[in-house]
């Protein structure tokens, strides 16, 4: 019988837009609808909290440790696919887990490490490609928020039909995609020398202007766990069905493509410290109005249109820096500096915050203190500009 095999991806371009539409169609479907599942199979919402800090901590150490196997002389593409496989096992476990909460977050430190050396080295291959042009680096990750459309816009009605106590095979099924894709990818070329690879990354921190840049970065993260922790569960108890809350998740990351097909013309006249400020005070008023507004179905669309510039600019502008700071074989450990720190340490303690303000005081004190730490973001923003 004739072996089938799939063509590989030799274009570096096409290589990261595919992973990135693959991986982040697995965010689509599981990020927006986690809280709902541990919600479904009986957790609190101190545990949800737990769950959703400790899968940050987890971040706090693990892309540190696959940026050194790649600095050690592994290859790119070798760690994506061990990190795919563990991946794929970790989704499975969820499904055993059931609803045992130890269970679950033993599944859940389990998944999260595999799964993050992904997007630290996806980066890195945009980076590479892009050579700093914005524009390029937007057309090449708004694939990422193409496929988190495709998948949370179908996950919704999926899950109102089948039950959310099925997501974690869901999850299976992409997983297994992302195992293909990741077996498809040709190896780039090595990039650091004998000198740059011993160059501590991490050194760079005593730079005043480098320091007050990823306290903003913590902060800024800090201030999205409650939304991405609870704003799902947020609007499910205000009354809307999963499909109705997949589309609000839908509307801001259309924003957010539209911001990456646009964003050239901002970098180049504004710059991106300029643009990292801005996206921090629009932060400030997006959980603001959430807090203040609640889940009213214009408050809703609003602020998931700001979603463009907390996110997608923020993002982009985060890139840029980093690419401007960092020399090109410092970016792989550039990029598990800014996971480590912004979704590690500062998702984690946002979302033990988060949570203790949502059930000591109320929900809407979960945005209003995320609100004032993206306000404290900001100022770390104009620190480093002074100094940059």
């Amino acid at each position: 019988m004739r072996k089938i095999s799939l063509p590989q991806l030799s274009n570096p371009q096409t290589a990261v837009q595919v992973l990135y539409f693959t991986y982040f169609a697995i965010v689509g479907a599981f990020a927006p609808y986690l809280s709902l599942y541990y919600a479904e199979v009986g957790l609190t919402i101190a545990q949800i909290g737990l769950l959703a800090a400790l899968a940050q901590v987890v971040r706090i150490f693990a892309p540190p440790l696959w940026g050194t196997l790649l600095d050690r002389g592994s290859r790119r593409t070798r760690l994506l696919r061990i990190s795919a496989f563990g991946t794929l096992v970790g989704a499975l476990l969820f499904e055993i887990a059931g609803g045992q909460f130890a269970a679950i977050a033993l599944v859940l430190v389990f998944y999260t490490f595999a799964s993050s050396a992904q997007v630290p080295l996806c980066e890195s291959m945009a980076l590479a490609v892009a050579a700093g042009d914005s524009g390029r680096y937007g057309a090449m990750r708004q694939w990422g928020s193409i496929g988190f459309i495709v998948t949370v816009t179908l996950t919704g009605p999926l899950l109102d039909a089948i039950g959310v106590g099925r997501l974690p095979w869901v999850l299976v099924a992409l997983c297994v995609l992302l195992l293909t894709v990741v077996h498809r990818l040709p190896e780039p070329a090595a990039v650091q020398s004998v000198r740059e690879r011993v160059a501590s990354a991490w050194g760079r921190l005593r730079e005043p202007a480098l320091l007050a840049f990823f306290v903003s970065c913590f902060l800024m993260l800090f201030a999205h766990a409650a939304f991405y922790g609870f704003y799902s569960l947020y609007l499910e108890r205000a009354g809307y069905s999963k499909t109705v809350i997949g589309l609000a998740w839908t509307v801001g990351v259309v924003a957010e493509i539209v911001l990456f097909r646009v964003q050239r013309r901002l970098f180049e006249r504004f710059g991106a410290l300029r643009l990292l400020s801005v996206s921090l005070l629009v932060a400030v008023l997006r959980f603001a109005l959430v807090g203040l507004v609640g889940a009213h179905p214009v408050a809703v669309l609003v602020t998931q249109l700001m979603h463009a510039i907390t996110f997608g600019l923020h993002h982009s502008a985060v890139m840029a820096l980093l690419h401007r700071w960092f020399t090109p074989a410092q970016q792989g450990r550039a990029q598990a500096m800014y996971v480590t720190l912004g979704n590690g340490l500062g998702g984690g303690l946002g979302g033990i915050v988060a949570s203790r303000l949502w059930e000591g005081i109320s929900p809407e004190a979960a945005f209003y203190g995320a609100a004032l730490a993206a306000l404290a973001g900001w100022g770390a923003v104009v620190v480093s500009r002074r100094f940059d």
